[in-house]
């Protein structure tokens, strides 16, 4: 899978914040260095500014030595919660942001961010407000203890997301493509659609618009982050889909066409590129790519397979179709 789907990140994107929650999770800084290197290994040869960014995930197993080495090293950029049962790989994730203080206070010190999957799993709280009574009940009790904390709040999916993220001034927040594009009749009114089936879930239209809102408003605390997870139809198409959307082959017209409709194209370099690299303290990107509205409709590709059979749906190729993107 990987072979099949990183040249999709690798020649769009300077860099990738690479998600820990893989089987075995990674939590040490030998593990995130030997997959880094695994993915620049299968990164096409035409990619070589392409810069994976790791992550540990969050667990009792992290050793504070070895994360303080990663970091000064240059190995580890973060630490992502998960709440344990949140997402897919997700099972080994904490049960309270509480029970890792001396983690976070090693990250504090060092200025390093807390990535955050912002979601409860009591299942007492519909699905739909399951970001809204995380981000009240953890997140902004470790905020007011540790205002020194940098934190992501990944995947917004909600109004109270953005409105969290306007309140607290040491917090940024990814938005994905499909969160950005799409509203949860989109996934339920007609069918429902496995393929936009993800965590935390595509909420409803009000939300939408407050997202797109935020993304257009040229705010630095918002970037793009894909959130792109390649799971095979297999996996997607049965009694219990599983959770993920790849979109990183066409993530970037989704984003252009959903910034032209709102009238914010020049807005669109900030929210792709330079609000993520003020935020992770990274340089700029040097190389730059040029997106064409075009009126001629086009068929692009749906899907992938991997070498071994599987298929993968590409989120946006109907958005895609009315674009071009060209290195300049």
């Amino acid at each position: 899978m990987l072979n099949a789907v990183v040249g999709y990140t690798a020649r769009r994107f300077r860099y990738a914040m690479v998600m820990p929650n893989v089987m075995p999770p990674i939590t040490t800084t030998a593990a995130a260095a030997a997959y880094r290197q695994k993915i620049l290994d299968a990164a096409p040869t035409d990619t070589d500014s392409f810069t994976p960014v790791m992550a540990l995930y969050c667990s009792p197993l992290i050793d504070l030595d070895d994360l303080r080495t990663g970091i000064n090293s240059g190995v580890i950029a973060a630490v992502k919660y998960y709440p344990a049962g949140a997402t897919t790989n997700s099972d080994a994730g904490g049960t309270s942001l509480a029970a890792f203080h001396d983690l976070f206070g090693v990250l504090a010190e060092t200025g390093t961010r807390l990535l955050v999957h912002a979601e409860s799993t009591d299942p007492a709280i519909d699905i739909f407000d399951r970001e809204a009574a995380f981000l009240d009940a953890e997140l902004a009790p470790l905020c007011a203890a540790l205002p020194e904390l940098l934190v992501t709040v990944e995947h917004v999916s909600t109004r109270a997301g953005v409105e969290f993220v306007a309140d607290h001034a040491q917090t940024a927040a990814t938005v994905t493509p499909h969160h950005l594009a799409r509203e949860r009749s989109d996934l339920l009114a007609d069918g429902m659609r496995p393929d936009l089936y993800c965590k935390p879930v595509i909420n409803s239209a009000d939300d939408q618009a407050a997202l797109v809102a935020a993304v257009t408003s040229g705010d630095p605390s918002f970037m793009l982050g894909t959130d792109s997870a390649p799971h095979p139809t297999t996996a997607k198409y049965g009694p219990k889909a599983k959770a993920g959307v790849f979109n990183a082959a066409y993530g970037l017209e989704v984003v252009a066409d959903v910034f032209q409709a709102h009238d914010a194209l020049d807005q669109l370099p900030a929210f792709v590129s330079g609000n993520g690299c003020a935020i992770y303290g990274v340089e700029a990107p040097t190389e730059r790519l040029r997106l064409t509205a075009q009126s001629v409709e086009r068929e692009l590709a749906t899907s992938l397979s991997t070498a071994s059979g599987d298929e993968v749906v590409l989120f946006g190729a109907e958005e895609a179709t009315r674009w071009t993107i060209e290195s300049i």
